[in-house]
């Protein structure tokens, strides 16, 4: 158990000085809208238009970009109240969780037994790639989108014990993902009823062929760690999104433990609508180990 927790101490901490390199990446791609308005400007006044014109013209676009973000940084806001207070009203004993991050909604239970996730729904219908996804990444496919960096995910998983696996391999030949079966409850207050529902998180999912909801695990691979030009590693699910998946992606931090194809033309599951609540429903996810570890063939299903 002690070389178990050292392990998991290195890689989280190599986790949090991954992220705040990301950092700069981020701040870049904020600059964006800014940069536009200024090359806008530029070639306006290159091709002989009022200078006059061209400031104003400036000013109101940075007016208006500004009022954009502002709205945005509120509705974020909201969504973050939302989330916390979801999590508060419905996870059992709240007062033993402990947050794991300052921002970010994710927090381990003192007894070192739950991590628990606050997510927003972002998808009702279509084909799925993932069930839960980074902000701002895989919404298209995914039911959950979680204000979450991965590698935090990761690190609270090792952090109750859970027993990291290998993610998917496919070459030369495909290898499944491996690792301890992780179990995610999806709960949320009823709009009408003001009740607290609670399902498997497996119930929001069928298979694409049969409309049979998925009964396949999660096993925890612990995602993957790639290398960047300049020779620095980085947590691949904190840049591509990719959380908790149902086809084969290797930078998923927990995966299906058999092949599931990611091709759009073959992905195996699909939204099971009737079970989803409406978009934007503010949920907790409850994680707990299994304790018990997953291969190939542990409870999983498989399409010929």
């Amino acid at each position: 158990m002690k070389r178990t927790r050292k392990i998991g101490t290195k890689r989280a901490a190599l986790c949090v000085g991954v992220a705040a390199a990301l950092c700069v990446g981020v701040a870049s791609a904020n600059d964006a809208p800014e940069k536009r308005n200024v090359e806008n400007a530029t070639a306006k006044s290159e091709s002989g238009a009022d200078e006059a014109t061209v400031a104003n013209d400036s000013g109101d676009s940075r007016g208006s970009s500004a009022a954009v973000d502002e709205d945005r940084k509120d509705a974020e806001a909201r969504t973050r109240r939302a989330v916390e207070e979801t999590v508060a009203a419905t996870v059992d004993e709240p007062e033993k969780l402990r947050r794991l991050d300052k921002t970010a909604p994710i927090w381990v239970s003192s007894d070192r037994k739950r991590v628990v996730l606050g997510g927003v729904v972002c998808l009702r219908e279509g084909p799925l790639e993932f069930f839960a996804c980074r902000r701002g990444s895989k919404e298209h496919e995914s039911v959950v989108s979680l204000d979450v960096a991965p590698h935090l995910i990761c690190a609270a998983l090792l952090a109750v014990g859970a027993k990291q696996g290998k993610p998917a391999k496919f070459d030369p030949e495909f290898v499944p993902p491996t690792g301890e079966e992780i179990e995610i409850e999806l709960r949320w207050r009823d709009a009408e009823s003001g009740t607290v529902r609670k399902i498997r998180a497996q119930e929001t999912i069928r298979e694409a062929e049969t409309g049979r909801e998925m009964t396949a695990p999660w096993v925890f691979t612990g995602g993957l760690f790639g290398v960047d030009a300049e020779g620095k590693k980085y947590y691949l699910a904190n840049v591509t999104g990719e959380i908790f998946g149902v086809s084969n992606f290797p930078g998923s931090v927990l995966d299906v433990p058999f092949e599931s194809s990611s091709d759009n033309a073959l992905l195996t599951f699909e939204a099971n609508t009737a079970k989803i609540p409406p978009t934007g429903t503010s949920t907790a996810l409850i994680l707990t180990r299994k304790n018990k570890p997953s291969g190939a063939t542990d409870g999983a299903e498989r399409k010929k």
